[in-house]
């Protein structure tokens, strides 16, 4: 625990390995704060490194709503995205069920993304240089960054370049197998309006449509130790051949994402003496769900205030505060919901055939797609919710045998 009086630490210059959504907004949250709390002016030299400016990653893409309310400029850019608002999800037996968002989901490619943050970060004063970071060492109380062809001093480190970053091991152990999850799909020339997910029996993971701009972004993801590329490959083929969606000539990705389980995030280190983690690179994704691009715009933010309150060894419990609780609580209910039952099925099937008959459910299901429910309470909140389901599909139910019955005496009459 953080002791309430923290030690003021001055910094003049920062270092961010990576331009993605963590760094990018990292730079441009300390830049366009211009002056502290404490109203000094502040006169920072930003360095952001990426080697490969607006760059495609293997991802979805999807921003969820807490995103657009909090980056609004997300759906009001002028840059190519989809705006979902209606989804499908698919059992494991092939019960589905479909609704209209309550709340839109925007879709972006990655290059597009990374581009539009890296450019706002630019505006803001940041300094991008396209070189690729090798290494790094404390020099006195300073950092050397070691580039292809050139050494950059730092005061303080900011690792953004994703979990598989083998810098990351400079700083902090490697994540485990057990904390990724592999990635497998393909880039479909097609287009489409709708979200699907479908899930399987006994398997930690999903296979997803996300409709892009030009094309589907279709893939797969499994737990690491779980699965091998061949057993992802066959299942994502059959949630292909089931809608329709065709590999042929489609671009192939594949891609390790990190999903912690309680262990990982038990021994998780954010931060250390100047230096810190976001993003990816700092294992902040949901364990659930795999979606990790909020998590890392919004660490990148805290990093920054943390910095521009002059208290950077604050920025685990910030996240923690924030967020962190709630993915901990992920990684412990991971494997219950995608290999548990309920009532004798699977806890997938449960979610899609009780959303299909109760409105109660799908509230839930909303506010969890909303990021207005917290897992912290999800288990009780979900017992609270089965209960009054289940009396609406027992009302439900008796309500079409009553004009079933109805129909039949008037037919009869």
């Amino acid at each position: 625990m953080l002791s309430s009086a923290l030690e003021r630490v001055e910094v003049r210059s920062i270092a961010i390995i990576g331009g993605g959504p963590a760094g990018s907004m990292t730079a441009e949250r300390l830049l366009r704060a211009g002056i502290s709390r404490n109203r000094r002016k502040r006169d920072w030299h930003v360095m952001v490194f990426e080697e490969r400016r607006g760059w495609e990653k293997p991802c979805g893409g999807g921003l969820p709503a807490k995103a657009l309310v909090r980056y609004p400029f997300l759906l009001e850019a002028s840059e190519p995205h989809t705006v979902i608002r209606e989804a499908e999800f698919i059992a494991g037996g092939g019960e589905a069920v479909r609704f209209n968002l309550r709340m839109p989901i925007v879709i972006y490619s990655r290059s597009v993304l990374n581009n539009l943050l890296l450019q706002r970060a630019e505006s803001s004063g940041a300094q991008i240089i396209a070189d690729h970071i090798r290494s790094f060492c404390r020099d006195g109380r300073r950092w050397k960054l070691q580039g292809r062809n050139h050494a950059y001093p730092a005061d303080f480190l900011v690792l953004a370049g994703g979990a598989r970053s083998p810098l990351r091991s400079f700083l902090a152990p490697r994540f485990q197998s057990g904390d990724f999850m592999l990635t497998y799909g393909y880039y479909v020339p097609a287009s489409d309006s709708l979200l699907r997910i479908q899930f399987f029996a006994n398997f930690e993971g999903y296979a997803w449509a996300f409709p892009r701009t030009d094309h589907l972004s279709v893939g797969i993801c499994g737990n690491l130790n779980e699965n091998g590329m061949a057993a992802l490959r066959e299942r994502l083929h059959s949630f292909m051949k089931n809608f329709g969606y065709s590999a042929e000539a489609a671009p192939v990705f594949s891609h390790l994402l990190p999903a912690l389980g309680s262990e990982g995030w038990n021994k998780l280190e954010l931060s250390g003496e100047g230096w810190a983690m976001s993003g990816d690179a700092g294992g902040l994704v949901d364990p659930l769900t795999g979606e990790g691009i909020y998590f890392a715009m919004r660490s990148g933010e805290l990093l920054a205030e943390s910095l521009l309150d002059d208290t950077p060894q604050s920025y685990p419990a910030r996240i923690w505060r924030e967020f962190g609780r709630r993915l901990a609580m992920g990684a412990r209910l991971a494997p219950r919901f995608y290999h548990g039952d309920f009532l004798g099925r699977p806890s997938t099937t449960r979610l899609v055939e009780f959303c299909s008959r109760s409105p109660a459910f799908m509230n839930l299901l909303q506010e969890l797609l909303e990021g207005k429910q917290s897992y912290t309470n999800l288990p009780r909140r979900a017992y609270q919710t089965f209960a009054k389901g289940a009396f609406q599909m027992v009302v439900g139910a008796a309500s079409r045998k009553l004009l079933a019955l109805n129909d039949l005496m008037r037919a009869r009459a």
